[in-house]
């Protein structure tokens, strides 16, 4: 049996440090702090060999995230697999632009629909479904909706809503965006809700890369994140088009207000901002950087 110093030892020169902590720490089922703390503590050939095992898997690029199952979002926990995108930091404004938007309208006894389309690993609407459940007004009646296209996706969605208590507060719908939310037989938006004198908010981290994009992304990504949730036709805007064809048949269909935030590739700005001119020539369009100080969010207010 070896110790940690010696597992520590043997991988440092393969791997990043930090991977190779969190990789000990997830196989040993200790915490990362308590891998740095017992330099003298003993794996067993079993955790060796899973160690082993996960370090081969990392040095192919594989990424650490689906390694170890999980990758935290917004303070939270969320359960991942090649079935979903892993979660990213400069998604976490799409969080923050809604809670501002709230925050604005504490006051209102207005009910509101929010819509996360593509929901993936659900990690938008559940940190949502959270943090408003935290601060918002009682009177505001909220509905949260989680859609995606992949039935594998949604299954682990609704795992991670019910570790964070709140797979009781979300309807997860397998859609091809909008279309079952509003036209399903089974279920219909608008039952047992004032749909007319509602918000409808919706949240789009949309497949958005184009060919030329997806073909200079690192290895981790192309090689193991579901293509299907990142690549798009059109200069990466495909997915879009077709998600503001729905939102103006929405719009003209139920005369709802809606608030649209659409994550998007820096270089695709210009592009975006006239896609949805082409289509909401009235629309209030607002752009918002990432920390990293890219374009990387559009907030589109849409009025009936």
């Amino acid at each position: 049996m070896k110790t940690l110093a010696e597992i520590r030892q043997k991988y440092h020169k393969k791997l990043d440090s930090l991977d190779l902590e969190l990789i000990i720490a997830h196989t040993i089922k200790k915490s990362r702090e308590f891998v740095l703390s017992h330099p003298e503590y003993t794996v067993n050939k079993n955790q060796e060999a899973g160690i082993k095992n996960y370090v081969n898997r990392r040095m192919r690029s594989e990424p650490l995230a689906y390694i170890l199952g999980h990758k935290e979002f917004f303070g939270l926990d969320f359960r991942v697999d090649k079935n979903t995108l892993i979660p990213r930091p400069e998604t976490e404004i799409l969080v923050e632009q809604v809670l501002q938007e709230f925050q604005k309208s504490v006051n209102s006894e207005q009910g509101t629909i929010i819509a996360d389309i593509g929901t993936g690993s659900g990690n938008i609407i559940i940190s949502l479904a959270k943090k408003l459940e935290e601060t918002r007004d009682k009177r505001q009646e909220t509905r949260f909706f989680g859609v995606d296209t992949s039935v594998k996706a949604i299954k682990i969605a609704k795992q991670n809503a019910k570790i964070h208590k709140v797979d009781n507060k979300i309807k997860f719908l397998k859609s091809n965006l909008l279309e079952q939310l509003f036209q399903n037989s089974k279920f219909k938006i608008q039952s047992k809700f004032k749909i007319q004198n509602s918000k409808l908010i919706i949240l789009a981290n949309l497949p958005y890369l184009s060919k030329e994009i997806y073909s200079s992304t690192p290895i981790d990504v192309k090689k193991y994140e579901p293509k299907s949730a990142l690549l798009s036709e059109s200069d990466g805007l495909n997915h879009y088009k077709k998600l503001f064809a729905q939102i103006k048949f929405i719009v003209t269909s139920y005369k709802l207000r809606v608030t649209s935030y659409v994550e998007f590739s820096p270089e695709q700005k210009p592009l975006l901002n006239k896609l949805i001119k082409s289509y909401f020539p009235k629309a209030k369009i607002e752009f918002q950087k990432d920390l990293a100080g890219k374009w990387r969010v559009c907030i589109v207010h849409i009025l009936a």
